[in-house]
């Protein structure tokens, strides 16, 4: 009699015993959880902050580490793997079965198990840890382009000031574009103050050198009364179409031309008549050849000396 007493008192205890470490892991798993969660909760704010549009390499390096700290703790937890295709179709059907627990007790109450119900929980949580932890990746994956984007610009936009100071212009002008779309894809939204801040020295730079050819061809044809004879002729047209030529790309767009012709002190009126002189085919580009030929007839179209300055 006093050994059962002894043996039922010793099981109530192991009980309690059991019972008290279930509750403290419940209680670690929950805690795991709520850690995890906050770290993705961190990740998502940090990959989300942008400086005048784009991202923060400092806080997306931030979020990429919680995010990486939560994957470990969810996988500590072992809920981290995706659903397979049979467990998610497990999924649906337990699911299926639940909601008819709810809408007819009666009729599937008998069959829905404790262990159905685990199973369905922890195939729910792992679903959902999966999911939040795809869209986690997906947003700072997009960020990271979006900053790769930035870092593009930064170093077009660093490139291009250092060439500006060996007053080289080809690659700048070149670059811009580029520079532009990839602030664009970045999101960054002083884009085109970036792109301004090479703008503005490439124009003073091709002014001079305009304006330089400009003075030397009006100088010596006012000095010297050079009429258009064909080597002299072609010489002074062949270098100011090198001046305005600033990216050595063969070719002046008409707009290249205009601005140009404007910082020399054409008008609106004078542009537009040297320039359908000059496009002789109408496609919008002068090639060299074209500007020689045409030169000529272009200068009696000025209308004031534009020599002197």
């Amino acid at each position: 009699m006093l050994g059962r007493l002894f043996g039922t008192a010793a099981s109530r205890q192991a009980k309690a015993e059991r019972k008290a470490k279930q509750e403290e892991e419940a209680k670690s798993r929950e805690q795991m959880f709520e850690a995890a969660d906050e770290s993705v909760a961190r990740a998502l704010e940090c990959a989300s902050v942008r400086k005048f549009g784009a991202p923060v390499a400092n806080q997306l390096k931030a979020a990429e580490w919680d995010a990486d700290n939560a994957s470990k703790v969810y996988e500590q937890l072992e809920v981290a793997e995706p659903l397979s295709e049979q467990e998610a179709a497990t999924m649906s059907k337990l699911q299926t079965h639940q909601a008819g627990v709810k809408s007819d007790p009666g009729r599937f109450k008998a069959t829905w198990t404790k262990d159905k119900q685990e199973l369905l929980a922890k195939l729910e949580m792992r679903d959902a840890v999966s999911r939040k932890m795809a869209d986690l990746r997906a947003t700072i994956a997009r960020s990271s382009e979006h900053l790769e984007f930035k870092k593009q610009g930064d170093a077009m936009l660093r490139e291009g000031k250092a060439s500006l100071e060996r007053n080289h212009v080809a690659e700048p002008r070149k670059n811009i574009p580029l520079m532009r779309e990839a602030y664009l894809k970045s999101g960054f939204v002083r884009g085109e103050e970036a792109v301004k801040m090479l703008q503005g020295p490439m124009s003073i730079i091709a002014s001079t050198r305009v304006q330089a050819f400009w003075r030397g061809v009006e100088g010596r044809r006012r000095a010297a009364k050079i009429k258009w004879t064909k080597d002299k002729g072609r010489l002074e047209a062949s270098s100011l179409f090198l001046a305005l030529d600033a990216d050595h790309g063969g070719t002046l767009s008409r707009e290249e031309l205009s601005e140009g012709l404007a910082v020399v002190g054409y008008s609106e009126e004078e542009v537009e008549q040297v320039l359908g002189h000059l496009d002789a085919d109408g496609d919008g580009e002068i090639t060299e050849e074209e500007f020689i030929n045409g030169f000529r007839e272009a200068l009696a179209t000025k209308k004031q000396d534009v020599g002197g300055g």
